[in-house]
């Protein structure tokens, strides 16, 4: 662990030991019922349609052409949603949070609106920039905060430092000093550096590694 060869400190445990983590984890996990309910109704209600009038009919191919994107898109993002949150608790009870340097930056970042150049509109966006111990950026992720949907944080935090689970060359877990807010960030260009130890036999085995590195 490139934390640990840093000399930074390494939190005993995993990070889904930290109080109010299962917690949030639960609530989110939970959200999926609403995904699956939604997909059951939308498919019984075709079911009951076709039932009462026929496939062939003309309520029945009306229904069919209205209802199917939509089972289409909920069945879609219920998917997404349980990967989501399968991946967020892998990641959380395999690694142990380690505890990084940090300076805050804006970057340029290809974005909906903002200044086209070449063919692309960039803005710009909030970065943590994870440090070295020679104070060079190793790499940056996402402020913690953006898009948090569970408890606020208690008491001060520490702005030169967040804590991390996951592997550097490719994503993770980044939270505030504390454990909370967290959220999972993946680089954008995974780094070079070779696995240590069983680095990469955890990177695989959380999903972290990309396909393309598994050989």
């Amino acid at each position: 662990m490139i934390a640990t060869e840093y000399g930074y400190e390494v939190l005993p445990g995993v990070a889904v030991d930290t109080p109010g983590v299962e917690d949030v984890l639960r609530r989110r996990e939970r959200g999926l019922r609403g995904g699956v309910l939604a997909l059951t109704t939308e498919v019984l209600l075709l079911a009951a349609v076709f039932s009462a009038a026929g496939p062939g009919s003309v309520p029945g191919l009306v229904t069919t052409a209205c209802l199917a994107p939509v089972i289409a898109a909920t069945a879609g993002l219920t998917l997404l949603w349980r990967r989501a949150r399968r991946r967020e608790r892998l990641v959380m009870s395999t690694y142990a949070w380690q505890v990084w340097p940090v300076r805050t930056q804006d970057v340029r970042v290809v974005a909906a609106e903002g200044e086209r150049v070449r063919g692309r509109r960039w803005g710009t966006d909030g970065r943590v920039v994870l440090l070295q111990p020679d104070g060079q950026s190793h790499c940056s992720f996402p402020v913690p905060a953006d898009g948090w949907d569970g408890p606020g944080p208690r008491g001060p935090r520490p702005a030169d430092r967040v804590w991390f689970a996951g592997d550097t060359r490719f994503g993770g877990m980044v939270a505030e000093p504390g454990g909370m807010p967290f959220r999972y960030v993946v680089r954008s260009t995974p780094g070079k550096r070779r696995g240590i130890g069983a680095e990469d036999e955890l990177a695989r085995r959380t999903g972290l590694m990309p396909r393309s590195r598994r050989r």
